[in-house]
C-alpha cells in the first residue's frame, strides 16, 4: 500500500513539473513531466496490468515514444512522427474496444441518427482542415492531419458503439478516455493554429494526463457480459 502511495505521489509530481514548465515557458521541464508521467502509472498498476495484451503494450510504446521524440519537436519531421505515433496509439485502443463489442442490427431511426452524427463531424472537419491548410508547410503534413482526424472520428464512433452495446464499467472508461483525448487534441490545435493561451495549454495538458490515466483503468478493468441495445 505504501508503494502505491509513493507511485501516486510521483504521478502528481510529474504533473506539477509539466505545469511548472508550461507556466515558466521551460520546454525541457514541460516535456520531462509528460514523459515521466507514464512511468509511475506503470508502477501503480503493475500487479493488475495485462502484460500479455498486445494492444496495451503497443499503445504504451507509441505513447512513450511520442513523449520522448517530442523533445526534438523542431528537428526534421519529428512533429509529424509524434502525430503519427499518437495516431497509431489510438488505432490500438480501437482494436481493443472492438474485441469487447458485439453488434446487432438496429432501427432505421438509430441508423439515420448515426449517419447524421458522422456527416456533422465530416462537415466540421472540412472547415477545420480549410482553416489550418493556410498554416501548414506542405501537402504531406496536411494529408497526415486529415488521416489523423479521420482516425479520431473512427475512435469516437467505436467508443459510442461500444458504450451503447455494453454499459459496462470498462465501456464507461473507454468513452471517457476517448472524449478526453479528443478535447486535448482540440486544445492542442487551438494553441498551434489559432492562438497560444497559458490557461488553454494547462487545461489541455491536464485532460491529456486524465486520458492516459483512463487508459490504464480501461485495460485493468474486466469486461462484464454485454447488454445489447441494438445500436448497429
Amino acid at each position: 500500500m505504501k508503494q502505491k502511495y509513493f507511485f501516486a505521489f510521483l504521478v502528481v509530481l510529474a504533473m506539477l513539473v509539466n505545469i511548472t514548465g508550461i507556466f515558466f515557458e521551460d520546454f525541457w521541464l514541460k516535456k520531462s513531466g509528460e514523459v515521466v508521467f507514464l512511468l509511475p502509472l506503470l508502477g501503480y498498476y503493475y500487479d493488475r496490468l495485462p502484460l500479455k495484451n498486445f494492444n496495451f503494450k503497443a499503445f504504451l510504446l507509441c505513447a512513450f515514444l511520442a513523449g520522448v521524440l517530442s523533445f526534438f519537436d523542431q528537428t526534421w519531421y519529428m512533429t509529424q512522427i509524434v502525430l503519427g505515433l499518437w495516431l497509431g496509439g489510438y488505432i490500438f485502443l480501437v482494436r481493443e474496444a472492438i474485441r469487447h463489442t458485439e453488434y446487432e442490427r438496429g432501427s432505421k431511426f438509430t441508423t439515420l441518427y448515426f449517419f447524421m452524427v458522422v456527416a456533422v463531424y465530416l462537415y466540421l472537419l472540412s472547415l477545420h482542415i480549410l482553416e489550418i491548410e493556410r498554416r501548414l508547410g506542405d501537402n504531406f503534413e496536411l494529408a497526415l492531419y486529415i488521416i489523423y482526424y479521420l482516425n479520431i472520428m473512427i475512435f469516437a464512433i467505436t467508443a459510442l458503439v461500444y458504450y451503447l452495446n455494453s454499459f459496462s464499467k470498462k465501456a464507461v472508461f473507454f468513452i471517457c478516455l476517448t472524449l478526453a483525448f479528443i478535447f486535448s487534441d482540440v486544445l492542442r490545435d487551438m494553441e498551434v493554429f489559432y492562438f497560444r493561451d497559458l490557461s488553454v495549454e494547462i487545461v489541455g495538458t491536464l485532460i491529456k494526463f486524465a486520458a492516459l490515466k483512463l487508459v490504464f483503468l480501461f485495460f485493468v478493468t474486466p469486461e462484464k457480459k454485454l447488454r445489447l441495445l441494438h445500436l448497429v
